[in-house]
């Protein structure tokens, strides 16, 4: 009889990691890795085996649904692991991006798969997180990731596995992946200012060189909010679209680690966390790519990157052409405000944790992620952009 799939890492035995494995374990340890805001990832190492196998790994890593109710509840709204399951069943081996490789994966076989587990490589035995915080992408690693970005989306470029009720609207409307986030904006924006002035000792409108975002919050957090989100909305529902992986920031790729001594090109590109994937225009992709992924000074070529990914893009296909660089340039901006309404949302639940042990590199990573993202809107007058389309919704 098969061993029931663990729903927490409290149930993780040795005879279920045997099964997956098709090895007898005979024990193992397990480290905590990270409990973000949709799921819980754990390493497991120093697997050991009743017997030398030289394919059964010695460290793996496994995603498990998110231990807290209420974080939790907030991934199913958004269908996150139901997508990350059929992403690793379904598409992974389809798409022109290395992904890591899967040793189990199960759910509970509801609707959204409310419990699952992934257990995948450990990819730390030959490659490196970039870290957003410490060891963001470097200019040349931002350029090949737009270029791998550009081959995918090339692949899918108006695909019938768009049409997938788990990464497509059945009318073909782009819905952003945390659109209920955006439209919670209004009734969340003050909490979210005092929660960061009290964890952070500064108003999170301070940001040297976003003197435009309280102005622009006004505004999407205003009596205009849903008006003005559905106006971005449709523009890029009238676009043409691919597969988005949808959460393209640093802390979602590996490269090769550096210290095995290869090149930018020489360099393998891992692409992780796949519970946001969806069908979109490509300008979405590269806000959360890079909006708070890279610093302002490397961030300010973004014009250049997106022109050398939109030729890439229109060579591998031509049809490509029909969005145009101008529209690509467009809803990239747009997509900065988008994200920017959800993670108000999202800072409410995720802020009062930072405080906390397990919380203290999400508040790294937000102290020092959100003023880029602020600083972004600025550099792009995105506040010019919002006023015009307030006028236009009324």
């Amino acid at each position: 009889m098969a061993s029931a799939f663990p729903r927490n890492i409290d149930e993780l035995s040795k005879e279920w990691l045997s099964e997956s494995f098709g090895a007898e374990v005979t024990s193992f340890e397990v480290s905590f890795l990270e409990g973000g805001v949709l799921a819980d990832a754990y390493k497991l190492h120093n697997i050991q085996y009743s017997a030398a196998n030289a394919e059964a790994p010695s460290s793996v890593v496994i995603k498990l649904a998110n231990a807290v109710d209420e974080r939790r509840a907030y991934a199913l709204s958004n269908n996150a692991y139901v997508k990350e399951v059929k992403f690793f069943t379904d598409l992974a081996d389809d798409i022109p991006l290395r992904t890591p490789i899967v040793y189990a994966i199960e759910d509970d076989g509801s609707r959204d798969a409310e419990f699952f587990v992934i257990m995948m490589e450990d990819l730390t035995a030959h490659s490196r997180v970039f870290d957003q915080v410490l060891d963001s992408p470097n200019e040349a690693f931002t350029r090949k990731i737009n270029l791998e970005a550009a081959a995918m989306h090339a692949k899918f470029w108006e695909s019938e596995t768009l049409q997938l009720d788990w990464i497509g609207d059945a009318q073909g409307r782009y819905i952003f992946p945390l659109d209920s986030s955006c439209r919670e904006c209004p009734s969340n924006v003050d909490t979210y200012v005092s929660l960061w002035e009290k964890m952070f000792g500064e108003n999170p409108f301070d940001a040297v060189g976003a003197s435009s975002s309280k102005e622009l919050t006004d505004l999407v957090a205003g009596p205009k909010c849903i008006a003005i989100l559905d106006y971005m909305n449709e523009v890029m529902s009238s676009r043409p679209q691919t597969l988005l992986h949808g959460d393209l920031r640093a802390d979602n790729i590996f490269r090769t680690d550096p210290d095995l001594g290869k090149t930018v090109d020489e360099s393998t590109i891992t692409y992780i966390d796949w519970q946001l994937v969806c069908a979109g225009p490509p300008g979405p992709e590269f806000a959360q790519a890079w909006q708070h992924s890279l610093p302002p000074e490397l961030r300010r070529k973004d014009k250049d990157f997106l022109k050398q990914y939109h030729d890439r893009l229109v060579q591998l296909q031509p049809a490509a052409a029909a969005y145009t660089y101008a529209m690509l340039i467009e809803d990239y901006k747009m997509s900065f405000v988008i994200w920017w309404m959800a993670l108000i949302t999202l800072g409410v639940a995720t802020i009062p944790v930072f405080d906390q042990p397990e919380g203290e590199r999400m508040k790294a990573l937000w102290g020092q992620g959100l003023p880029y993202m602020l600083i972004a809107m600025e550099d792009h007058d995105c506040l010019d952009m919002i006023k015009r389309i307030a006028a236009e919704v009324g």
